[in-house]
């Protein structure tokens, strides 16, 4: 059961669930195919003869930068509920931040060309009396935006 599931107010209901886009293991894929490419047959030639090494140590340092991605993309949870906006990160640190929909003033979505492309952004949250919580690479991010709208209009 989520953080949001054990903490929703009587009567209230999960209306949205957003998540972190796949685009946080950019680095890690990266990796993947730079050492994939030189641990390839053809670096066994003589002038490339270890190069595999190369290969072998990028393989390894993708899967150590996957591992703060994998944490980061599996303990955050971004919800519209009936009453409010959810988001919670980390495990044994956990940021909570959670704003009703009648003090959700604006709602702001960052997308750069591959985050247009690929379906990802920064998402803004301007809450009445000047908070603001910033929630980077979103997955959908103007789907999840027009959610919590949705809902702040409804309230």
């Amino acid at each position: 059961m989520s953080y949001v599931e054990k903490n929703l107010l009587p009567g209230e209901t999960i209306v949205h669930k957003g998540r972190v886009h796949w685009i946080v293991y950019g680095k890690s894929i990266g990796l993947i195919i730079v050492g994939l490419l030189l641990m390839y047959p053809w670096s066994q030639d003589a002038g490339f003869s270890k190069l595999w090494i190369f290969g072998a140590v990028a393989l390894l340092l993708a899967v150590v930068v996957a591992i703060p991605a994998a944490i980061r993309a599996l303990t955050t949870e971004l919800v519209v509920t009936s009453r409010r906006v959810v988001a919670k990160r980390g495990i044994v640190r956990r940021d909570t931040f959670e704003m009703l929909h009648r003090r959700v003033e604006s709602i702001s979505v960052h997308q750069s060309i591959a985050g247009r492309l690929l379906g990802y952004g920064t998402l803004e949250l301007h809450g009445t009396g000047g908070g603001l919580e910033t929630i980077p690479t979103v997955a959908d991010p103007l789907g999840f935006r027009n959610a919590a709208m949705a809902q702040s209009d409804a309230a």
